[in-house]
């Protein structure tokens, strides 16, 4: 029973210790991304800490019981602690990840960011590229008015141009530097040979969009947290504890790949079709994401069915040695 407590305790110690200090780490990153050539860089402000917190515990929820799986890897103790583990999983998904969205709603409702975050453009005088373009601003680029700026095509033959542009977020240089502020910075910090596969934020806006829907939407939602925290089912596959732990972050990356691709633009095509299939043109009438939800619902089983099969065998085997 006590190891069962402990095991609780290093989930609550992980989750509050672990989100305030990837807390400071992005509300770096926002940092970075907010950034403006030019103007002084200004950590840690309140905005930056707020959002970064709300983002990472949401994310956290996501990852908190895998990373219990690596304790559970080298420390197996018995049923009390997947007991304890099922304890974890519920606590988790019914009342921390809720719990942090209606704070997190309750915070944007009554903290006005806008206020707080004086809006500030990009900062005149310096050259920036946009492909075979190269911009400099004459004048800081603030919104709501008009700014001067020289226009040089690279690749022809013509001389540069002089334009006066209303300032807004059309603006090509604004465009082109998403999801940074400024282009320079952009091209300093982004790299786009890295693919990135898994897309947290898009699972983290399915989870609260599916809470904010009602009970069945975030029951049909809890489908990938069950599938997620079923790779508890692989912590004792093998004898051999390195194998266990690729099983788990295998077989975790692909549960979190499927899903980032299922909400990405370029999947949408593919999930249009799908959905003219009889079962899910019929089920997802009834059930928000039907597909996504049966996916990972069978996944999940697979997983939870592999463990206690597992179980089974490891008690089977243990008790013929006794005899």
């Amino acid at each position: 029973m006590k190891k069962a407590l402990y095991f609780i305790l290093i989930y609550l110690v992980l989750l509050i210790l672990g989100t305030l200090l990837a807390t400071f780490l992005y509300s770096l990153y926002l940092n970075v991304t907010n950034f403006t050539a030019g103007r002084p860089m200004a950590l840690f402000q309140t905005p930056d800490l707020i959002k970064s917190f709300f983002y990472i515990s949401s994310c956290y929820a996501f990852l908190i019981c895998p990373v219990l799986c690596y304790y559970r890897i080298r420390h197996a103790f018995g049923p009390l602690q997947t007991f304890a583990y099922i304890f974890i999983f519920a606590l988790t998904w019914a009342v921390v990840f809720p719990m942090n969205y209606k704070l997190k709603t309750f915070v944007n409702n009554n903290y006005d960011f806008g206020k707080i975050e004086a809006e500030q453009g990009l900062t005149g005088g310096y050259f920036r590229k946009v492909g075979d373009k190269i911009y400099y601003l004459v004048e800081d680029y603030n919104f709501d008015r008009v700014t001067r700026i020289i226009e040089l095509d690279t690749e022809n033959d013509i001389p540069a141009r002089y334009r006066v542009v209303f300032s807004d977020e059309d603006f090509e240089l604004l465009k082109a530097g998403k999801s940074y502020k400024d282009i320079i910075i952009k091209s300093t910090f982004d790299d786009s040979s890295i693919a990135n596969f898994i897309n947290l934020k898009s699972l983290v806006e399915y989870g609260e969009n599916s809470f904010s829907k009602g009970f069945i939407a975030y029951l049909c939602f809890l489908s990938l947290a069950f599938a997620i925290c079923s790779v508890y089912g692989l912590s004792s596959l093998f004898d051999w504890n390195l194998l266990n732990v690729c099983a788990v972050v295998v077989t975790l990356s692909a549960i979190l790949i499927f899903n980032s691709i299922y909400f990405s633009a370029g999947f949408a095509p593919v999930i249009r079709q799908i959905y003219k299939i009889g079962f899910f043109d019929f089920t997802n009438r009834f059930i928000q994401e039907s597909f996504l939800v049966f996916v990972n619902s069978v996944f999940g089983l697979l997983l939870t069915v592999t463990g206690i099969i597992k179980f089974i065998l490891k008690k089977s085997a243990s008790k013929k040695e006794n005899d």
